[in-house]
Parts: structure tokens; C-alpha cells; sequence
């Protein structure tokens, strides 16, 4: 066991935060730590960590243990390149090479004195071995591993430090964090601002880490990817799961049906009881009177069970279409875009179709963010055309939050094209839990998560036919993600969006595009069907490399490359037709579609068109195999 809680108590004010927490935390195991905004999580965190105390109970750990926190971050030198900041972790094997160089010269000064050069002999090999064991090997590698895992480039890893933004220097401070490997690493909300490519290479590290880890986060495919344990703080209580976050949504649920179904059965007998004893006590018999007196005590010593908290407070989420859109929603036609001479679009051509939900992703600063801003009409400066369709309304939501007046009520009751009463928008905020307290606060003291819900209530009120989000679930917490989730793949409309969160993309879009390879990529599918498509392309991709590596030319060899190129024939032809059958099947989606006189021969052409692809993808796998 690396640490135990006992009975931890903490409140603020009048406010209990934790209450009576207790559990045990075990070498190498990874946690998730969930709950609402403001549940205590972090508060635990820093109580963990020693930057905080208990107000009752304590923390045990052996001395020799060593906590690291992500708020606690390690001192970077802004002389210094990031490469050589990190370099200094591993100072003790840096110290160690110099002894056994030590030790070489001095076995070479010593040859003809072969006990003394024996015993220097014996000294070595202790070094050594200690310095494998170590990876003394390895740690220039690791450095750079991590760095290019964090996105930063041969060039940068020279650079000094203080040349970086902020948020790069944090990433290095992070970095040399996980590169000390203390014994408990606590990681509150990690993966926020990092591209999905950082978040995989973070995942695999941590997967790996020899340490336990703690983790605050409402990642879902994080969660479910690395732990084993899910620790719940709700009501100040904690609650223990075992498994990964999918787990805990099934056991929660089995969880809260059985307290549930406990509370109804004890309140019926409680109510059967009850009816008993006022029964004989109508009586007004003597021995009737003892009875219900006896059941009374009975009655009272009964141990209460609470209604189980299973009607919590959600954000009331609903988009709505004031009015149906045309077919083409957007389209794009040669769209480059610039920032001096970096190209960061180029020639980028697509069409958003109707109730289409379209998510996009790729790694930070590469132009997902000025692509929604393009085709939101907020940035002009490109070449190529962004058409909006007919009868199309759009709302956009920026990643990071403007608002125009000084309080929440303000934000909500003034905003442009709308005319609410008081009485609306007080009910609208109440719908997004801002309550009589809540409504004049300054915006400017709003936490993230209330900053994120005040901006989707105004995407809401809109009305539009069009929603464009940038990273819609950043600072919600879990049960406001899951219920923006539902929200939009209940909404009629089209949206579109980018987002790092997975699982988020996996449940909500149902195509995707991927800033990828200095290019744009369609794939028509959610996430996972992406990973699968890209799986089967590295295999390709490796076989194609070890064929370029062999001799040439038998007539195996011609028979190889053919077969290669009728795989790279049939990857195009079957992502033509599935973006044939994607925007076939837009149409059928239409209300009047069987109204149309080409009905019947849409409908003949989306049937042939599957079966081709059906018979594409069979050839696909067939060949594969047999390059494989």
C-alpha cells in the first residue's frame, strides 16, 4: 500500500465538502477521480498533496514516498533550452557516467597493478549495472520522446524556455514532472488544450508509468483507456468503483436501482407499520395499546434509509431549429488560408450537408479553429469561396468565451436579435442552473464551467439551423458533457464541430474531418470508425515500406505491386462512394423526399451504390490479407 485516507473531513464556511473519506491507494494502480464542479476533488488533491489540511481524519504514507502534483509545477531555468530543462532529472545518471569514466581512466593507469585494477574492476561493474538498471541508457531518448509527444519540434527543443508562450512553458514543466516519476502522481483535468495526438502519447505514457496515478478528469475515453478504479465524490461522500469509467456508469446504475428499490420497500413497510399501529391504538384496547406501543419502539429504532440522489440538478439542454435549412448547408470551394508565409489550408474543398454532424480534430495551431471561424464569417481574409445555403442560420461558439455585458442576467436579457421578457430569461438561466443568487453575478468571477453553460444557453436561445462549436465540452463537468451530448444528437439541424474529447466525437458525430498529413482527410464515419480506417492504412502503409526495402524485379514482385495498386484504387473508390452515400442519404432524409419523381431511382442508385460498397470493401480485405 503506497498511501491510505482515514476518515478525512473538510468544509468551508458552513459548507462540508468531504465528509468522512476513506480509502487506500496501491503501488502502480491508476484512479480516476469524478464528480460535479465543485464536488472537492481538488480539494482532496491538495490535501494529498500537503497544500491543504483536513479539518479531521489523516493521510498516511511512509516518509520515503514521494507526491507530485500537476498545480505543483517544477521549476524551469528560461536561460535554458527545453531539451537541457529536462536534462537535469537525470543529473544522478549524468553524475554517474562521470564516475565510471573516472573509473575507466583509473583501471587504465593501474595495468600493472592487477589487485588494485581487479578491485577497480569490481567497482565498475556495480556502476554500470546500476546505471542500466537506471536507464542510463535511454533518458536522452525518453527526452525526446516526451518533447516530440508534447508536439514540440527538433528546432523548438533547442530553444531557450523563455522565448515559449505560457501554456508551451507549462507543457515543459509537465513534461519534467512525469519524467521525476514520484511514487503518486496527481493529475487534475491533464488532458485539457492538448490535441488528440498529446492525449494518446500521454495515455500510453501513463499506461506504462511504473507509479500509481490519480486522476481528475471528465476525459471519458481516457478514463476508460487507462484506469482501474473510479472514485466518486458526490454529496461530500465517496463512493469506490472498480473498473474503467464504463464500468462505473454500469454499476452506478445497478447501484442506484437497488438503494432506490431498498428506500421504496422500506418506506412501504415503514407506511404498513404505521397503518398497524394506528389500527390497534383505534382499538383502544389494553392489550391492543401494548401492541402498538411495542411496535412503535420497534418502528423508531429503524435506521432511515435517505432518498437515493437520483433526480440531480442537470443543464435543461435542447436545440431547436426555428427554421429548416436547404439541402447544402455550407459549402466550400479551393478554401486556402495563410498566416504570413505558413499555409495552413490549402486548396480545401467540402460540403456540409443537412442535419449532417460533422467533427473535427487534429494537433494544436495546425487551423481547425480558423476553419470554424471561416465558415462562421468571423475571419474574411482567405482565398476560395464558403457558400452558406438556403434558409441557413448559424450560431458559432469560440473556444475561448467573449461576453458583452457586466452580469449573467445582463448576458442573457441584451443579447443582439432577441427580445426577452425578465421573466424568460430568468427561466432560461434557471434551465442552465443559474438561480436567484446566481443571475447577478459579474461574469468576470464565473469559474470555467459556468462561463462554458452561460455560453452554450446563448447558442441555445438562437434558434439556428447551423451550430459550430470549438471545443464545446472544455470546463463542463461530466454530467453536463453527457448532457450536451444528448442535446445535440437529439438537434435537427447540422453542426459542426472540433473537439479532442473522443469519446464525445464517438457518440455525437457521424463524420469526421482530420487535419492530417499537411491535409484535410473525410473519413464518414465517428471516431472509432477513423482509428479502424487508419489501422488498416499504417498496415498498408508498413507493407508498402518493407516491399520498397526488397530487391526488384521478379514476377512475384510485379504480381505485389499490382495487387498494392489496386488497393490504393479501391481506398479511393470507397471513399467516393461512401461520400456518395452520405449525401444520398442527406437527401432521402428530406421531408418531401418521396414527393420527388426521382424518388424511386435515388432509392435504386443508394442500394447499388451499397452493394458496391460492400463488394469494394470484401475485395479490399482479400487483398490486404494477401499482402499481409
Amino acid at each position: 500500500m503506497l498511501l491510505a485516507a482515514s476518515n478525512i473531513c473538510k468544509s468551508i464556511g458552513q459548507n462540508v465538502i468531504l465528509n468522512n473519506i476513506s480509502f487506500n491507494i496501491n503501488n502502480s494502480e491508476k484512479i480516476g477521480i469524478i464528480g460535479r464542479n465543485g464536488a472537492g476533488k481538488t480539494t482532496l488533491f491538495n490535501i494529498i498533496s500537503g497544500e491543504d489540511t483536513a479539518d479531521s481524519g489523516s493521510i498516511i504514507k511512509p516518509e520515503s514516498v514521494r507526491i507530485g502534483m500537476l498545480s505543483q509545477m517544477p521549476y524551469l531555468d528560461l536561460s535554458k533550452n527545453a531539451y537541457d530543462n529536462l536534462l537535469c532529472v537525470f543529473n544522478y545518471l549524468i553524475d554517474l557516467e562521470k564516475e565510471i569514466s573516472h573509473i575507466q581512466i583509473q583501471i587504465s593507469d593501474c595495468s600493472d597493478n592487477k589487485e588494485k585494477q581487479d578491485k577497480l574492476f569490481d567497482k565498475y561493474s556495480k556502476y554500470i549495472e546500476k546505471y542500466e538498471t537506471n536507464g542510463g541508457y535511454s533518458y536522452p531518448s525518453l527526452i525526446k520522446g516526451a518533447l516530440n509527444g508534447f508536439g514540440f519540434s527538433s528546432d523548438e527543443q533547442q530553444r531557450p524556455v523563455g522565448t515559449f508562450s505560457g501554456g508551451q512553458q507549462n507543457k515543459i514543466a509537465f513534461i519534467k514532472l512525469l519524467l521525476l516519476k514520484p511514487d503518486l502522481l496527481l493529475l487534475d483535468e491533464p488532458t485539457n488544450y492538448f490535441d488528440i495526438q498529446t492525449i494518446i502519447w500521454l495515455e500510453n505514457y501513463l499506461k506504462s508509468y511504473t507509479g500509481a496515478v490519480m486522476i481528475i478528469s471528465h476525459d471519458r475515453y481516457f478514463l476508460d483507456s487507462l484506469c482501474g478504479r473510479i472514485f466518486e465524490i458526490q454529496n461530500s461522500k465517496l463512493t469506490i468503483f472498480n473498473g474503467n469509467y464504463t464500468d462505473y456508469i454500469n454499476l452506478k446504475r445497478i447501484k442506484e436501482e437497488e438503494e432506490y428499490n431498498k428506500f421504496i420497500q422500506q418506506k412501504k413497510e415503514i407506511t404498513r407499520q404505521e397503518q398497524i399501529i394506528a389500527q390497534y391504538r383505534q382499538y383502544n384496547k389494553e392489550k391492543s395499546v401494548k401492541q402498538a406501543d411495542s411496535r412503535q419502539k420497534k418502528l423508531d429504532k429503524i435506521s432511515r434509509l435517505e432518498k437515493p440522489d437520483i433526480d440531480r440538478h442537470f443543464i435543461d439542454l435542447s436545440f431547436k431549429c426555428n427554421l429548416p435549412s436547404g439541402k447544402n448547408v455550407t459549402e466550400i470551394r479551393g478554401l486556402s488560408k495563410s498566416f504570413d508565409s505558413v499555409k495552413i489550408i490549402n486548396n480545401f474543398s467540402h460540403i456540409f450537408y443537412k442535419k449532417q454532424k460533422t467533427g473535427i480534430f487534429g494537433a494544436n495551431g495546425i487551423g481547425k479553429s480558423t476553419l470554424l471561424k471561416i465558415i462562421s464569417g468571423a475571419d474574411d481574409d482567405y482565398s476560395g469561396q464558403v457558400i452558406l445555403g438556403h434558409n441557413v442560420k448559424l450560431a458559432y461558439s469560440e473556444q475561448y468565451f467573449s461576453f458583452m455585458y457586466k452580469t449573467v442576467l445582463e448576458e442573457i436579457l441584451y443579447m443582439d436579435n432577441q427580445s426577452l421578457s425578465m421573466k424568460q430569461a430568468r427561466d432560461y438561466l434557471a434551465l442552465f442552473l443559474f438561480f436567484e443568487n446566481d443571475i447577478s453575478k459579474e461574469i468576470s468571477s464565473l469559474s470555467g464551467g459556468e462561463k462554458s453553460r452561460l455560453n452554450l444557453l446563448k447558442v441555445m436561445i438562437q434558434g439556428a439551423n447551423l451550430i459550430i462549436l470549438d471545443e464545446p465540452s472544455n470546463h463542463l463537468d461530466i454530467a453536463s458533457v453527457e448532457a450536451l451530448e444528448d442535446a445535440l444528437i437529439n438537434y435537427d439541424g447540422t453542426l459542426i464541430m472540433v473537439s479532442h474529447d473522443r469519446y464525445f466525437l464517438n457518440k455525437v458525430c457521424d463524420n469526421i474531418l482530420v487535419f492530417e498529413d499537411n491535409t484535410i482527410k473525410y473519413y464518414a464515419g465517428n471516431y472509432d470508425y477513423y482509428l479502424s480506417r487508419k489501422e488498416k492504412q499504417d498496415i498498408i502503409d508498413n507493407k508498402k515500406t518493407e516491399q520498397a526495402r526488397k530487391p526488384k524485379q521478379s514476377p512475384k514482385d510485379n504480381t505485389l505491386k499490382k495487387m498494392s495498386l489496386r488497393i490504393n484504387q479501391l481506398e479511393k473508390l470507397i471513399a467516393d462512394i461512401e461520400y456518395e452515400i452520405k449525401k444520398t442519404e442527406a437527401i432521402i432524409c428530406m421531408p418531401d423526399f418521396y414527393k420527388d419523381d426521382r424518388s424511386k431511382e435515388i432509392l435504386k442508385e443508394y442500394e447499388h451504390n451499397k452493394l458496391l460498397l460492400e463488394q469494394y470493401e470484401s475485395e479490399w480485405l482479400e487483398l490486404t490479407e494477401k499482402l499481409i
